[in-house]
């Protein structure tokens, strides 16, 4: 048989060592031609379509709804229609097929420098036989049946059967038809829960929160942004960049047994405008000023409005912020996502007492809560250094240099006096001791 192109899963994103298969466009032995959509896959975030190269027929060897690991093949182009093999499907597998994903493009795993991949199911096969990751040097990625065959389990399997679509899972708690409506996940949504569930299954997690007074934080601010004037994300994305260059720990994530430090900070926010949850990328974080930030907030939404968002504007963000400021919420705890170690939640800024909430939930297997404290009140006197000493609401805090009562205590309604200190300081007085009383 004349295979002009063989389609595999492709490795779009460190985080995607599977993808699902959630449209395939022709029939079993059909047509196509060149640039044709052949088949599409659903990562994490996003769809990927597959290009026909060549004319020919397709031939697929894989099934709609379901997910396959990175390297596996789905699909093949023929010559020839009668060269397209019968697909014939029952509960267990699909067959024949030509190919399966043990055969892998050894002359290129022999010459791959960069870091090994490896899917969850391989990690997990690999610790409990106590196999080494350097077993598989030169790859660039292991799945589950690349272990199994160094484990010297698939001997007597049928390598022209491709693997049987995943089993579905009992599932954990019982329905009752006549009570409930039973809907499936999304595969968005199932890949959202596997993420999440990477680091907070382990139970190590942690949030930390403080408050961040808001009086007069505008004023400043808003000077420097055009379109989202009285927000703080571009603030806190600006100062955020800047301190996870100090905060090292918290631009990283844990390995399995040693913890990854990203070389760059590319912090991610978080958006879900009725589109589905996305986290969008801002490149460089740490060296862009607030408006060019800004810029990138507009464009990314509009890209994530427009459903023109690309692989590149999801993938490989080393710290998330996830800004429910305009929910009206008081204050909630984020969750780290994988290949993270810490995300930084922003609330709703309280109008009565002019402040808001940041809650950073971190990782205990790569940091500490000494560490995101320091991060949190550090980040949170970035933020109200904006603020305006002319604004009126902080009147309330000034206070008479000599007997510490405030403005807000006063009661004499006539107000306190700007004067110098001895020691040569500028401060208030109150009228009081002003008059010697």
């Amino acid at each position: 048989m004349a295979v002009i192109q063989q389609i595999k899963v492709p490795l779009i994103s460190v985080n995607d060592t599977s993808l699902t298969v959630v449209n395939i466009p022709y029939e079993q032995g059909g047509a196509i031609k060149k640039g044709d959509i052949i088949l599409v896959f659903e990562t994490s975030k996003t769809t990927y379509d597959v290009l026909a190269e060549e004319d020919g027929f397709i031939g697929y060897s894989c099934l709609p709804d379901t997910e396959y690991e990175v390297n596996e093949v789905v699909a093949n182009i023929y010559t020839t229609q009668a060269e397209v093999p019968v697909l014939i499907v029952n509960e267990k597998k699909i067959s024949p097929v030509i190919d399966h994903p043990l055969h892998k493009h050894e002359e290129a795993l022999a010459t791959w420098e960069g870091d090994t991949l490896f899917s969850p199911s391989a990690i997990v096969l690999m610790e409990s036989a106590a196999i080494s990751k350097a077993a598989f040097k030169g790859r660039d990625f292991v799945s589950k049946e690349d272990v199994d065959q160094l484990l010297g389990l698939t001997t007597g399997r049928n390598i022209d059967a491709i693997k049987a679509p995943k089993q579905k899972q009992t599932p954990l708690l019982q329905t009752d038809s006549n009570k409930v409506i039973v809907e499936k996940l999304s595969s968005n949504k199932k890949r959202e829960i596997e993420y999440l569930s990477a680091v907070q299954s382990t139970g190590l997690t942690s949030t930390i929160n403080t408050s961040v007074d808001t009086a007069g934080i505008f004023v400043h601010i808003n000077q420097s942004l055009q379109y989202l004037k009285n927000s703080l994300l571009p603030v806190i994305l600006y100062e955020t960049g800047r301190l996870l260059q100090k905060y090292k720990a918290l631009n990283a994530y844990f390995t399995g047994d040693a913890i990854a430090y990203y070389k760059e900070v590319t912090i991610g926010f978080a958006i879900d405008i009725d589109k589905g949850l996305k986290v969008l990328k801002i490149t460089d974080t740490a060296v862009k000023q607030i408006g060019e930030i800004e810029n990138d907030i507009m464009v990314l939404s509009n890209k994530y409005l427009d459903d023109t968002l690309q692989i590149d504007d999801l993938t490989d963000i080393s710290f998330t912020v996830t800004d429910l400021s305009s929910e009206g919420v008081s204050f909630f705890k984020p969750l780290v996502n994988m290949m993270n170690s810490a995300i930084l939640g922003v609330s709703s800024i309280d109008t009565l007492q002019q402040r808001c909430m940041l809650s950073v939930t971190f990782d205990h297997r790569v940091t500490e809560g000494k560490l995101v404290a320091r991060f949190l009140n550090e980040l949170k006197g970035r933020l109200e250094s904006y603020q305006s000493k002319h604004y009126p609401g902080l009147q309330q805090n000034i206070q008479c240099f000599k007997c510490y009562k405030s403005l807000q205590e006063d009661l004499s309604d006539v107000g306190f006096t700007k004067c110098i200190t001895p020691k040569g300081e500028e401060a208030f007085i109150c009228q009081s001791c002003l008059k010697g009383f």
